[in-house]
């Protein structure tokens, strides 16, 4: 079986070597296997590196019998046009595969993957569980008796949406759709925990069918959750009593070592909280945040943000900066990022989307000085931090991280001075030509215009 699925990888290596850009679905019955990911932007593709930091987390922590769906040919547009919008659900050609994602406690849903880095999924799992993959069918998942303890790494090939005519794509995908169905089905009946994945080796090349499909309904994208309102938890405080002189909020704090991803935020933030901020420090000119952890993957952890207060006689008011972030562990040596850019008002509060040392979220943390790569990466989302000048429990204004002139302006700007600019020349060539005020008569001489030496 092996072998075959060997020969089978090859075959879709092939066919991602011709395309490009291939959906990725997972989901599984554990939560929190997935970290939180920045806004997924127009034409952002997932690649290789990214993926597997991805699918890291939920092949280290999540259930030992992980699910593969592949199939030949698929894409985003098949999404957009044969599923079910605006909750006309009756007409979606994905039933089965969007029940799996709306009561999935974790989900990650990838518009665009690399056709090779999606092709190599099947070898990330491979690596990690250390098992061959097992083909199966829907009707015979029943008879391998699976169960939690006993690993297994599970293939199930889906027949391709093109290059049948004998079906049109919407019934191929909705065979598919069953077959999924049938496979999940019988994991729950046997009440195996899993992880499941669908993705394919290539695009689908087939021109979508849109005749039947309602003016204005083309274009969205589907399967993705709707994303609940984020909890408000409290912010960080210190001191615990008394008048706060330091203030620290972020909607998710996570740190990762190597590809182990841990989530911070319910020992941070809320009633739950463990963290330890005795040892934080507060002056006029200089204050620290330090944030204690008893256990982070095996040991403990203290992550400390070092802040500065000074006054710019330029603009006659003081300012506060993050200077860095500090994590250390007993174990190793201190990984310390620069974090200049973080700087405001002394009277304000600094707030911004992210605040990280990944390069997927903007990398505004840079390692301290030259040396080894930090052995320890930071992601904070929709960060907001005060270090001076706190009243009460509430931020003051938020300065945020965000500049008035973005790049997309900046290159509006430029293209609109450089066109200007040669509209200009071209109108002083213009108003600098000069009309003849002497013409022949042919009645009279000619005129002559005498030649320079």
């Amino acid at each position: 079986m092996a072998a075959a699925a060997r020969l089978v990888l090859v075959g879709l290596v092939l066919g991602a070597a011709r395309a490009g850009r291939v959906p990725l679905l997972g989901w599984s019955g554990h939560s929190a296997l997935w970290p939180p990911l920045a806004d997924s932007f127009e034409g952002h593709v997932v690649g290789a590196a990214q993926l597997r930091s991805l699918l890291g987390p939920a092949l280290d922590r999540g259930p030992r019998n992980v699910l593969l769906f592949l199939q030949e040919q698929l894409s985003l547009e098949d999404f957009t046009a044969y599923g079910g919008v605006f909750g006309n659900k009756p007409d979606s050609a994905f039933p089965s595969l969007e029940r799996a994602l709306a009561g999935a406690p974790s989900t990650l849903v990838l518009p665009a993957v690399q056709g090779a880095a999606a092709v190599g999924v099947l070898g990330l799992l491979e690596e990690t569980l250390g098992l061959s993959p097992l083909n199966v069918e829907p009707g015979a998942l029943r008879e391998l008796g699976l169960n939690a303890s006993q690993p297994a790494l599970l293939l199930v090939r889906l027949p391709p949406a093109a290059g049948s005519s004998l079906m049109a794509p919407k019934e191929v995908l909705m065979s598919n759709d069953e077959i999924i169905g049938q496979v999940l089905s019988a994991l729950k009946e046997e009440d195996v925990p899993y992880t499941a994945l669908l993705t394919a080796g290539a695009p689908s090349r087939v021109l979508r069918d849109v005749s039947g499909v309602a003016p204005g309904r083309v274009g969205r994208q589907l399967l993705q959750k709707p994303t609940p309102a984020p909890a408000q938890h409290p912010p960080v405080r210190y001191p615990l009593t008394g008048e706060p002189q330091i203030l620290f909020w972020a909607q998710n704090f996570s740190v990762v070592q190597g590809s182990k991803w841990v989530d911070l935020t319910p020992q941070t933030f809320g009633a739950e909280a463990s963290v330890d901020v005795s040892g934080s420090f507060w002056s006029s000119n200089e204050s620290r945040l330090v944030l204690k952890y008893a256990n982070v993957l095996g040991s403990p952890l203290t992550a400390t943000f070092h802040m500065t207060s000074w006054r710019f006689p330029v603009s006659g008011r003081d300012w506060f900066q993050l200077s860095r972030l500090e994590l250390v562990t007993p174990s190793a040596s201190p990984t310390v990022f620069n974090a200049s850019q973080v700087t405001a008002p002394s009277n304000y509060s600094w707030r911004c989307a992210y605040l990280s040392s990944l390069p997927g979220f903007g990398a505004g943390l840079l390692p301290h000085g030259p040396g080894p790569s930090p052995s320890w990466g930071v992601l904070l989302q929709d960060v907001q931090l005060q270090g001076f000048n706190v009243l009460g429990l509430q931020f003051s204004y938020a300065s945020d991280c965000a500049g008035f002139f973005a790049p997309g302006t900046w290159m509006g700007l430029l293209t609109a001075l450089l066109l200007g600019a040669i509209f200009a020349c071209g109108l002083h060539v213009l108003l600098a030509l000069k009309t003849m005020d002497r013409f022949d008569d042919p009645k009279g001489a000619t005129i002559a215009v005498p030649q320079g030496e």
